[in-house]
């Protein structure tokens, strides 16, 4: 996340770093009632929604429920300064937001191979029975091989975000259970 807010700064946008930060920030907590974690909450979700909004074309992952329940008990509550908060909030931001990355050599692949998908599958759907009905053969290939490329790059998109996702999700319940494990664990004198 302050990567990102740097990278405005080098490309001769300065102060965009503080601007941005104070009045996502504001907008979203100095105001709002934060006394039960399900407040906290809700305005940490609006946060990330407008974040994810204001940074162009870039997304954010953002930490499990548990991580963001932990920070509201172990530190939200107890401390009472807002400028204080405010800086606990940005370094647990800074430590558990993450960028949205995807593979670009997989949306390569996708982009070469789905225009050959296109014409093959255009050429072999007069031969199946459900398809034939469709006419394929009477769309222009200039208009059918971008738009079946376009929705192809979109799928894998779809595809790949999801399985990180997965993944993620999966790897912080392992890191849960071994947490627990190890505490659960008499400890050796």
């Amino acid at each position: 996340m302050g990567g990102s807010f740097s990278a405005f700064n080098k490309f001769g946008l300065p102060g965009l770093s503080t601007a941005t930060t104070k009045q996502v920030y504001e907008r979203h907590f100095k105001n709002k009632k934060t006394g039960k974690f399900e407040d906290f909450h809700i305005a940490y979700i609006e946060f990330c929604k407008y974040f994810n909004t204001v940074m162009p074309g870039q997304d954010f992952d953002t930490p499990s429920l548990e991580k963001i329940q932990e920070f509201y008990e172990k530190t939200w509550v107890l401390e009472r300064n807002d400028e204080t908060r405010k800086e606990l909030f940005f370094k647990f931001m800074q430590e558990n937001v993450k960028e949205a990355t995807v593979d670009d050599s997989f949306f390569i692949a996708a982009g070469l191979a789905a225009p050959v998908a296109a014409v093959i599958g255009k050429r072999a759907s007069g031969h199946i029975p459900y398809v034939k009905s469709l006419r394929l053969d009477m769309v222009p290939n200039v208009i059918f091989v971008p738009v079946v490329t376009l929705f192809g790059i979109m799928g894998a998109t779809a595809w790949q975000i999801s399985s990180k996702s997965a993944a993620a999700k999966d790897k912080e319940e392992e890191e849960a259970k071994e947490e627990k494990r190890s505490k659960d664990q008499p400890k050796a004198t």
